[in-house]
């Protein structure tokens, strides 16, 4: 009841943004919208130019709306494709009423022309409240899956998009949907194959300060569900020090920060801590000059792919074929490691049962056992 009631509220709130004339623009303006997480941005990013550039977009201002969570990256590489760039704040949004009026209003009263939503999990409440703000006479988005849409809700986007991206057969990894849909926008073949990224013009000092051979643990996760037990990733930091002899760097954000600490006490080993000290570029250049990843489901294995680091990575299955595993084509480094429960079900090969890990699932990221880890490593290094 009370999602409910929070909903009518954000529903009076872009009532209200939608009230008023408009201003005539000189100049017809189109809007692209991606605020969603790091990850995802990631596995986006290298089509922007070919979105931007596109003939649909010919003589078109274009502007951008994101998550300030990968706005040092999009600062390095997307933003000189753009005229303007407008952060998003999604817990301020969702928890002060004033700033989501005003951020709808201002969305409202820039008068767009074409907005391009790019996200397969759209969310009413988020990036479609930005796109129905926005009175656009083109709209185009993709068919979303109801990973974020309550039931209740589901008649919310009905007609909200003038074209939609039909549904892909799934599982279907997100670089490809990706892919597919800027084909579907620019109605010509993308050119690009993987995700890449230019590392070329960051500039940082921290990796310089790492002497020794290092691997990179990333306990944290912006999500409790999402956590991997201390003792776990002490063990097979254990492991690769007495074996390699490297140097565990932590590293995080502020919000990881109880996680990090609860490694660095625990482990006895020469350890590093960059916990809340590096920036997403920082981190890329880690990671470039890395051993390997040590790390549960987050941005930070794709942040890892794009610099060719081997990973590590622990998953419950959730979302399974969506963001993990890599397609070898794309990344053969990154080495995605399941609950045996996964890993059963896929050597069975039952599409139906894959399908049951298609949205976020309770499987215990503790499923995955050390033993599994530390032989999976072992298979690799």
């Amino acid at each position: 009841m009370l999602n409910f009631l929070k909903g009518l509220i954000y529903d009076l709130i872009l009532l209200l943004a939608l009230a008023g004339r408009r201003k005539k623009s000189d100049t017809p303006k189109a809007l692209i919208i991606r605020t969603d997480e790091i990850g995802d941005f990631i596995l986006w990013q290298s089509f922007i130019p070919e979105l931007t550039q596109c003939h649909l977009l010919k003589g078109y201002t274009v502007e951008f709306v994101g998550n300030t969570s990968f706005r040092t990256l999009f600062n390095l590489q997307g933003k000189k494709f753009f005229s303007k760039s407008v952060w998003l704040h999604k817990h301020a949004f969702k928890t002060n009423m004033y700033y989501r009026f005003q951020f709808l209003r201002n969305i409202y009263l820039e008068r767009y022309d074409i907005v391009i939503n790019p996200i397969y999990s759209r969310s009413k409440r988020i990036d479609d409240s930005i796109v129905k703000a926005s009175k656009a006479r083109v709209t185009i988005g993709m068919f979303r899956n109801k990973e974020n849409y309550a039931g209740y809700e589901n008649i919310y986007d009905f007609k909200l998009y003038k074209q939609l991206m039909p549904e892909m057969d799934k599982p279907v990894f997100e670089f490809y949907r990706n892919k597919a849909f800027t084909e579907f926008v620019t109605a010509t073949k993308s050119l690009i194959n993987k995700p890449e990224f230019s590392i070329e013009n960051i500039h940082s000092d921290i990796p310089s300060k790492l002497f020794h051979d290092y691997f990179v643990v990333f306990p944290g996760s912006r999500s409790a569900q999402r956590i991997w037990p201390t003792e776990n990733f002490v063990e097979v930091s254990n492991y690769l020090y007495e074996k390699y002899k490297w140097v565990a760097v932590v590293c995080g954000s502020g919000a990881d920060q109880p996680y990090c600490k609860a490694f660095i006490e625990e482990y006895q080993h020469p350890v590093k801590n960059l916990t809340n000290k590096t920036t997403l570029p920082d981190l890329l250049l880690v990671l470039k000059q890395a051993k390997c990843l040590l790390s549960v489901d987050t941005g930070s294995i794709h942040l890892a792919a794009l610099v060719n680091c081997t990973v590590f990575g622990i998953f419950n299955g959730s979302q399974y074929g969506r963001f993990a595993p890599y397609p070898k084509e794309i990344a053969n480094n990154i080495i995605a490691v399941y609950p045996d429960i996964i890993d059963d079900a896929v050597a069975k090969g039952n599409e139906n049962d894959l399908l049951k890990y298609e949205y976020v699932v309770n499987i215990p990221y503790a499923s995955v056992t050390v033993l599994k880890m530390i032989t999976t490593i072992k298979k690799y290094l």
